[in-house]
């Protein structure tokens, strides 16, 4: 095989692994959105907020409408990451000894979560989506001060006053 052909080839393999990078990467960008969208709609339908009344969840959630997640594609996902961790024995930009991309946001979410610990809430007609995250895995840690009778579901129609039974 000529020389050139060679590095034609290694040109067309390079394009196409940088390619499959970039869609791995988009789909792990997608899959934490969705993570995200999932935990502030669950919250707000938790707390009796209508979901749409947040135009950013919205916004985000229409983000992921072509988005089709499949245990095939996760598992070649995580076997690449493996693959490539096997690769680099030395630990390099992206080690998994850096921090593991889900404690990481565990602790952003954390962060975020801190002005809401006091029951404040954000502005969900134009909040960001940071402050929604903050504010809904924030709403777990405040489940005591939240009256609910689990005979009768949620107290009161959505101010936490007690039903009369």
């Amino acid at each position: 095989m000529r020389a050139s052909h060679k590095k034609r080839i290694a040109r067309l393999v390079a394009a196409l692994d940088a390619a499959e990078e970039a869609a791995r990467d988009r789909r792990w960008e997608l899959r934490v959105l969705d993570c995200i969208c999932k935990d502030i709609r669950a919250a707000l339908e938790w707390r009796g907020i209508d979901p749409a009344s947040s135009r950013v969840l919205l916004d985000e959630e229409a983000k992921l409408v072509g988005f089709v997640d499949t245990l095939e594609l996760l598992a070649a996902d995580l076997d690449f990451e493996d693959d490539a961790d096997e690769e680099d024995p030395a630990g390099g930009e992206d080690s998994p000894d850096d921090d593991d991309a889900w404690p990481l946001l565990d602790r952003e979410a954390d962060r975020l979560g801190q002005p809401f610990l006091d029951g404040s809430r954000p502005d969900f007609k134009r909040g960001s989506l940071d402050e929604l995250w903050g504010w809904a895995v924030t709403q777990y840690s405040l489940v005591p001060a939240i009256p609910y009778d689990f005979a009768a579901g949620r107290v009161g129609p959505h101010d936490g006053a007690a039903s009369s039974s």
